[in-house]
């Protein structure tokens, strides 16, 4: 049975997503969308608003009236522009009120194209040490987590890849074979990497995922290229205490719905639904933890 609706609710709750539509970013807020309409019966206007790597959607969300109709729907590239960028529109942590952090990813996956010479990590990193600027991988721009992550796993593997920068996303090129690499989520490309249009490589994390036992952890190879990926809602700044704990039943609701859970499982994700307290928190010590490791990676932005 559906919750009740919150008294402060609209007819609909919208959710800005800073990314373009079609984004694997946006696939998954739309899957939860119809999640969360199940689980309260509330409808949710997902709003995309890309551009400014996130700023210009996630500005918007910060300067929105408090009064829990507006949220936004980000990943933890958040928590890297707080530190990357010189000129942030707004404040990173004050400017904002979390509600919770809704999924974490397994890592962070090294993709090449599916007809790609590289068929194992192995042999990746012998043609980057063999031909050191000859080899290439995207991001979904400067300052971007898949570009941080593919300059910490060139800094940690000891080998130069050229770094190409993407408006959106370099997921399409390297399935034409116009880009030799990127680093991304695997739950992104799940989709591709199933259908033999994508190889990964390694990932970022501790363990091999589940999905993909046969990939090997970047750990297995002594590097490390520690950002986790994960995804979260925050509200505009001076959310009433009330509201945030009524937002967060709602959308842990949500994330409690078959449909959503079976998505997150099957892209490689795990639902979390960290409290707001617990999230803020978390937040404050990532912002903290990349003031210390990204600044020697030399990445500024504008």
């Amino acid at each position: 049975m559906a919750a009740a609706r919150p008294a402060f609710a609209e007819e609909s709750l919208r959710i800005v997503v800073p990314f373009g539509a079609g984004s694997g970013t946006d696939n998954t807020m739309r899957v939860f969308a119809e999640a969360y309409r199940a689980a309260t019966g509330r409808t949710v206007l997902v709003d995309n608003k890309p551009g400014g790597g996130t700023t210009i959607g996630t500005l918007e969300v910060s300067r929105a009236k408090p009064d829990g109709n507006t949220l936004l729907y980000t990943t933890g590239g958040h928590t890297t522009n707080a530190v990357l960028m010189r000129k942030l529109p707004y404040d990173p942590i004050e400017g904002f009120t979390p509600i919770t952090l809704l999924s974490r990813s397994q890592g962070f996956g090294l993709m090449v194209p599916g007809d790609s010479r590289f068929k194992t990590l192995e042999q990746f990193l012998a043609a980057a040490r063999a031909e050191p600027g000859k080899i290439n991988f995207g991001s979904s721009g400067i300052g971007n987590t898949t570009h941080v992550v593919g300059e910490l796993f060139c800094r940690s593997a000891k080998v130069q890849l050229v770094h190409v920068p993407y408006k959106t996303t370099p997921i399409q090129d390297a399935i034409a074979g116009n880009i030799d690499s990127f680093f991304v989520s695997p739950s992104l490309v799940m989709p591709y990497l199933q259908a033999g249009k994508l190889r990964m490589l390694g990932i970022s994390s501790a363990k091999r995922m589940p999905q993909q036992p046969d990939v090997p952890s970047f750990t297995e190879f002594g590097i490390e290229a520690d950002i986790p990926g994960w995804s979260g809602f925050w509200g505009p700044p001076k959310l009433p205490p009330p509201v945030v704990d009524q937002l967060y039943e709602a959308l842990r609701k949500g994330a409690q719905e078959k449909s959503f859970q079976t998505y997150t499982r099957d892209n490689g994700s795990d639902i979390v639904c960290e409290p707001p307290a617990q999230f803020a928190a978390y937040i404050a010590s990532e912002i903290e933890r990349y003031r210390r490791i990204l600044p020697p990676l030399g990445i500024q932005i504008d």
